[in-house]
């Protein structure tokens, strides 16, 4: 203590706050031995617990988004994630089009593309079913990657040519096999609008010709698509009548709340917005409830990892009572004394976040790396292939992983707070000790 009185003498309003002097005295009780009174193996153990809730924090939230993305995917399917359409009772092509090229310049739009949708029947080979039937231009086609990089039979290279966009149209494999077709083969499509004639009623139907066959390996998807060029679309089913809405496709699904009023400003006109969330209400509640429930528990396990930061903090405090009152009686204040406890224990805390926030994000950048070895081990162990997420069953290959840069953040934040919280009491009272009474009985 002779060397820290000189410390304290050293200004002449006594040392700075967190100061040398105040930084040591922290270290040196947080490392004492049991024998000084110190809590040096419950400091090891306090660091363990609040290092393994922030690291298991930030990795189940990490897979937690990776397997929402996915299951966004997976719902929306090829379909948009936002749609836009003009308000006005008959909109012009010039006015769509100058529309699709506002709202495509946004940031964080990948493709906006004029399109038509219709459920309708199909026929071939004497069998019927179901189509969703998506008119859309042969650029915009290509822009889609789901189907661009999964043709497995035929090719898109004739796609929307020939007259009026010709006759060629592209089907997913499911569909293809249920209707026993493939590429070169032909379809009867028919429009759900009746040809009226003197005579009545008549069902309205063209063949056309499957160009190309696509495996995106989204059931719903593969089994239900037909996407024909946009201006055939709009002649067969629509009389003619130009098409007026508008599919996005944006980097990030989850942003378009922030979306829509972008939209709204740069359209210049009042315009129909649909989202993803709006067509599958059950699945985009069901994921937010998922997501707000699961950190609200990891925000409680949390807390539950700093009881032993505190249980160290009161048994410091109690055992340095001697100290403090030596301390204080050299000249140290009140001021001095909370901040060398808090030092103490906050160390703890934010080395704790540190190393956990450290760990898991290296975790989940090599994520792919991970689950390899783990399969890798399994299946030497077992002497057979192992997944530990076979594709045909999970409709993934891979433990997907998404880090996101705010969550992080605030997960940090988290650990920080709950353990200068679970230092500052203890220390406050430290800060109270009577130097009398502390030393009246030693």
């Amino acid at each position: 203590m002779k060397r820290a009185s000189l410390d304290i003498s050293a200004t002449k309003n006594g040392a700075p706050p967190f100061g040398k002097f105040e930084r040591k005295i922290a270290g040196r009780y947080l490392g004492a031995r049991k024998s000084e009174g110190g809590v040096g193996l419950i400091s090891v153990l306090s660091f363990l617990c609040i290092f393994l809730a922030i690291f298991a924090m930030i990795t189940i939230m990490s897979i937690m988004n990776g397997f929402r993305e996915k299951m966004i995917e997976l719902t929306i399917g090829l379909d948009g994630h936002m749609y836009v359409g003009s308000a006005s009772a008959n909109p012009s092509q010039l006015q769509v089009i100058g529309l699709r090229d506002r709202v495509a310049a946004l940031d964080g739009v990948e493709n906006a593309f004029i399109f038509t949708q219709t459920q309708t029947f199909i026929q071939a080979q004497s069998r019927t079913g179901p189509a969703l039937v998506t008119g859309i231009s042969a650029e915009d086609l290509l822009d889609i990657d789901l189907i661009r990089d999964s043709i497995v039979a035929g090719n898109l290279d004739d796609f929307g040519t020939g007259h009026n966009g010709g006759d060629k149209i592209v089907i997913g494999q499911y569909l293809a096999n249920n209707l026993g077709l493939t590429a070169g083969d032909r379809l009867t499509i028919y429009s759900p609008v009746l040809r009226v004639t003197p005579f009545g009623s008549s069902p309205v139907f063209k063949s056309y010709e499957v160009a190309a066959v696509f495996a995106s390996g989204l059931i719903s998807a593969d089994s239900l698509n037909i996407y024909m060029p946009v201006i055939q679309a709009s002649l067969f089913f629509n009389q003619g009548r130009s098409p007026t809405d508008i599919q996005l496709r944006l980097d990030d699904a989850d942003k378009i709340h922030a979306m829509k009023p972008r939209i709204r400003e740069v359209a210049g006109e009042p315009v129909f917005i649909e989202t993803w969330e709006d067509k599958n209400q059950s699945t985009a509640t069901a994921l937010k409830t998922e997501q707000v429930a699961m950190r609200f528990i990891f925000m409680i396990v949390v807390l539950i990892a700093v009881f032993p930061i505190l249980s160290a903090m009161i048994m410091l405090v109690k055992n340095k009572s001697k100290d403090i009152a030596i301390l204080k009686t050299i000249g140290a204040t009140s001021g001095s004394i909370l901040r060398i406890f808090l030092m103490s224990g906050a160390t703890i805390g934010i080395l704790g976040t540190l190393a956990g926030v450290a760990v898991g994000l290296l975790l989940c950048l090599n994520i792919a790396a991970v689950q390899g070895g783990m399969e890798s081990v399994i299946s030497f162990i077992s002497g057979k292939p192992f997944s530990i997420f076979p594709p045909e069953v999970y409709g993934i290959d891979h433990l997907p992983a998404k880090v996101v840069g705010s969550e992080v953040f605030w997960v940090a934040f988290w650990g920080f707070l709950v353990s200068a919280l679970a230092t500052y009491f203890p220390a406050l009272t430290a800060s109270k000790t009577d130097p009398v009474e502390a030393l009246r009985y030693e």
